[in-house]
């Protein structure tokens, strides 16, 4: 799948009244979405399958789910873009660099220069926010300002998000926990990085694959691939390098 990127826009130019209006194309290129395969097997015996007082299967089901996606979020998030998708991290430019000394700790100040290192544009889109794991999160909690303000601000209803500077915060455990040379917090507008997902997940049952050993075996598969087309719509804090 082809996905068409803006690298550079049109220019106006002031003409006088009656000139020639002269041309100014955008600069288009694109990035190119694969499909990578991800899964597994799972071989249960048949007398687990008929004599088991649970319903295996059922318990089976959302462990597929579970175990499918935690490995491709933690492709779609850190992965490197070389036979295998380009993770939203990896993406992602610096829009910040912590302080040395520091392990790579980030300050309210950086949060504040990383959230304006955005594309003017996208700061301004649905979907902007902030995205890192549960460790991270809990530092930007103890952040305050110089008045001694905190400056996340707690959801009061459970189906709405933390803020931070007014933007909602999504967590996302395969994001790194803060350290040097670490991407460790996302700025930007996430539906600006695009998924390819192909057929969703498949749970395929074979009875004769194991017949010999009279087990069942289960195959779950799931293929996708991820970019940004954009660069500019996404930024990260990275810890400095000592």
């Amino acid at each position: 799948m082809t996905v068409p990127r803006l690298t550079a826009y049109s220019s106006g130019t002031l003409f006088a009244e009656g000139s020639a209006i002269g041309e100014s194309d955008p600069t288009i290129s694109s990035i190119t979405l694969g499909a990578y395969k991800y899964g597994f097997i799972v071989q249960l015996s048949r007398e687990l399958i008929e004599d088991n007082g649970v319903d295996i299967l059922g318990f089976l089901a959302p462990e597929v789910g579970t175990g499918l996606g935690y490995s491709v979020n933690t492709a779609l998030t850190t992965g490197s873009g070389s036979s295998q998708p380009n993770g939203i991290v990896t993406a992602a430019g610096t829009g910040v660099t912590g302080g040395t000394g520091v392990s790579g700790v980030f300050t309210a100040d950086n949060l504040i220069d990383l959230y304006y290192s955005l594309d003017g544009a996208a700061r301004m889109l649905p979907g902007t926010g902030w995205m890192c794991n549960g460790a991270s999160i809990g530092a930007m909690r103890k952040l305050k300002d110089t008045a001694g303000n905190y400056v996340f601000q707690p959801s009061l209803s459970a189906d709405q998000r933390d803020l931070v500077l007014g933007r909602p915060v999504f967590e996302n455990p395969s994001m790194a926990s803060t350290g040097t040379a670490v991407k460790s917090v996302l700025a930007g507008h996430f539906p600006s990085y695009f998924v390819r997902s192909v057929g969703g997940i498949r749970l395929d049952r074979s009875d004769d694959y194991a017949f010999t050993n009279d087990l069942v075996t289960f195959r779950a598969t799931c293929r996708v691939d991820g970019n940004l087309p954009v660069q500019g719509h996404i930024s990260a804090f990275r810890g400095a390098t000592s």
